[in-house]
């Protein structure tokens, strides 16, 4: 008998029965008796103890714990999913010496934005009201919420700092696991990993020790939202970590003597194409719909392992079978990657980016 069928009422129950025959044997144990109609409901409690017990015990380990008992065991670390943050966008403004003060807010979309600062080149940033991925909005109109005098009319230029939802339960969860193998402490790897992915519109990182002699320290970003940062992210990581006015003054958060640059993850375009064969009667404008979903899909995938420390490959295998899964599709053909046949090897720096797709079919 198994584990799981000892502990079950049936098994419980059978125990205790036998127990009675062996104490008592001119007992009557059959269903319906006295003895049995006792020891059933004690079996039925034995039974949901049993489960109380194994859920206690897979709340206890890290692996199996739901998130409020996976949070309470990180806090022992000092460790607490990420909060929501905010987007930041830039903003382009007609005319463009508008007067303009902070907290003047825009509407774009459902999404009330407030000015909250300029950029480098003295452009509105606005910083969304609303937490969360919701305010990622590279482009569109912007209509002001308050009156400003001489407006005429407002865009969003770009997104500066990527908005990130609350950390969601697994990544958490692999956060903290990763936090008892790689010990975080006085500016190693594992401490720089946990400090930069703690800012508002971070989302990977990468580390690189010395790569410009002793006492330097390179750092890599992407956005909250799996794409290259923005150079107001950089800046604003850069500030942190190591404030370029005072390089390995200790000023930031990396040690005295590290002399840290922070740079962001470079896009590679990404050209696919590909022959199909489709069902019969398959419409081709919602095949090349789907297909462009579900590429994009793959390449968010890929980014979003990014800073797991291997080389990103772009494989072909991986295209086709996603192409395969396109409701209408029976077969794909002469897949290529910019032109070539094969798998495409990135760089470590590189993430990549679908810049077209073309499908043909016969």
């Amino acid at each position: 008998m198994s584990v799981q069928e000892e502990r079950s009422f049936e098994g419980i129950l059978k125990r205790l029965l036998e127990e009675a025959r062996g104490q008592f044997p001119e007992l009557d144990t059959r269903e319906g008796s006295l003895i049995y109609s006792a020891l059933a409901p004690a079996a039925v409690e034995l039974e949901r103890l049993y489960v109380a017990l194994q859920v206690s015990l897979e709340m206890s380990y890290a692996d199996t714990a739901s998130r409020e008992y996976l949070i309470r065991r990180a806090m022992e670390r000092g460790i607490r999913p990420l909060e929501a943050s905010s987007a930041v966008i830039e903003a382009a403004m007609e005319p463009e010496d508008v007067p303009l003060g902070l907290g003047t807010r825009f509407r774009a979309g459902t999404v009330i934005y407030a000015v909250s600062g300029w950029s480098g080149d003295d452009s509105p940033l606005l910083t969304a009201e609303s937490a969360g991925a919701i305010g990622n909005q590279s482009g569109g109109r912007l209509t002001p919420v308050d009156l400003v005098e001489g407006l005429r009319s407002a865009s969003i230029r770009a997104l500066a700092v990527p908005g990130r939802d609350v950390e969601e339960t697994e990544a958490f969860r692999r956060r903290y696991l990763e936090s008892r193998r790689a010990e975080s402490f006085g500016g190693n790897i594992a401490a720089y990993r946990e400090k930069v992915l703690a800012v508002a519109g971070v989302g990977g990182v990468q580390v690189t020790p010395t790569p410009e002699g002793p006492g330097t320290v390179g750092i890599r970003i992407l956005g909250a939202d799996f794409s290259p940062p923005s150079a107001t992210l950089i800046a604003a990581v850069q500030e942190i970590l190591d404030p370029p006015e005072s390089s390995g003054a200790g000023s930031g958060w990396a040690p005295i003597g590290h002399r840290v640059t922070v740079n962001g993850a470079l896009a590679v375009s990404v050209f696919v194409s590909a022959d199909l064969t489709l069902e019969s009667g398959a419409d081709m404008a919602a095949v090349r719909g789907a297909a462009l979903a579900v590429i994009e899909a793959y390449f968010l995938e890929l980014r979003e392992a990014w800073d797991q420390g291997e080389r990103m490959v772009v494989r072909v295998s991986q295209v086709d079978t996603r192409l395969l899964d396109v409701r209408g599709v029976l077969d794909v053909a002469d897949t290529t990657l910019n032109g070539q046949r094969g798998n495409l090897l990135l760089q470590e720096a590189e993430v990549p980016e679908l810049s077209g797709l073309v499908l043909w079919s016969e």
